[in-house]
């Protein structure tokens, strides 16, 4: 780790502890935490939330493996070439001399090795499975840009994140508290894996040029902008008709309606996808979806459990 507390040391160098809080995303976190959430005040709705330290446990193990995910990614776009000092949206700590790649690469492992055990303490209170799903979500984070064929260079990306950002987070953070699945946690998870999905789609629509020239070949690449552009207006729609759904069949309670507050923001970010197809004014489009998936999580989440005043 010498590499990165060094950058402390240099003229002009920002300290150590901004470069590893910019190697983190933290604009990126709430999709790891929003999810947990959810999950949460659907148990909490069916009067199933019954273990504090469970949730606190199972929250701060998901914002380690969306940390170490997300150092992966600095580290193995650098590795591709993928990163420049010129690169638009991108933490930019290796290129830009602030941390050695070996120690963005220790720090992530550091971050899954929180999570499992974290991960362990969860098994002990509750059942093995959620260790096997545990694991399969920490190994789908290294393998969204590592291992022979990273996911995020294949037209798989968005499908990866919807499902483990979205069912697998939400489920599991209700599976905890409750000892079981249920169809209302299934239905509250659609939305955040619409828009955590959405966030990735708007990331790939801002690179498309520069990832097209590395031969990474995302659903944007491959399909092209237009149709990904489609895709991407159908996941912000998506969230809120599966919203609206769940709300008529009698899965989620009325008030988690509360989200259609932010009906305006999904207008701004097409009109904004529609306008340039520029990279850097794209950068607020890529903040601004992952916005709308913080305010519509947070929305929900409340809404959820506000539900248990009207049953």
């Amino acid at each position: 780790m010498e590499g990165a507390l060094e950058a402390n040391g240099g003229h002009g160098q920002p300290p150590a502890w901004s470069v590893w809080w910019q190697l983190a995303r933290p604009f990126s976190l709430t999709a790891s935490a929003l999810p947990v959430l959810v999950g949460s005040a659907v148990a909490f709705y069916g009067g199933r939330l019954t273990s504090p330290d469970l949730f606190l446990a199972m929250l701060l193990a998901s914002l380690l493996i969306q940390a170490a995910t997300n150092m992966f990614n600095e580290y193995y776009d650098y590795r591709q070439g993928l990163d420049t000092p010129e690169s638009v949206g991108i933490a930019g700590s290796i290129v830009r001399g602030h941390v050695q790649p070996i120690a963005v690469f220790v720090g992530a492992i550091a971050c899954f090795c929180g999570a499992l055990v974290l991960g362990l303490y969860i098994v002990l209170r509750t059942e093995p499975v959620v260790l096997v799903a545990g694991v399969v979500s920490a190994l789908a984070g290294y393998l969204y840009t590592g291992g022979p064929i990273p996911i995020a260079y294949t037209p798989l990306g968005e499908v990866t994140v919807f499902l483990f950002m979205g069912p697998v987070i939400v489920g599991l953070a209700y599976f905890i508290q409750a000892g079981s699945v249920s169809s209302s946690a299934i239905w509250a998870s659609i939305p955040i894996g619409c828009l955590v999905a959405a966030i990735l789609l708007a990331n790939n629509l801002r690179d498309v040029v520069a990832d097209a020239h590395i031969g990474r070949r995302t659903v944007v690449v491959v399909l092209g902008r237009p149709t990904a552009l489609g895709m991407y207006i159908l996941l912000l729609a998506g969230a809120f008709v599966s919203t609206i759904l769940a709300v008529l069949i009698g899965a989620l309670p009325v008030t988690a309606l509360l989200p259609i507050l932010t009906v305006r923001t999904p207008l701004r970010l097409v009109r904004l996808y529609r306008s340039t197809l520029e990279p850097r004014p794209l950068n607020a489009g890529v903040r601004g979806s992952a916005g709308l998936h913080a305010r519509y999580g947070l929305l929900l989440a409340l809404g959820i459990a506000l539900g248990t005043l009207i049953r």
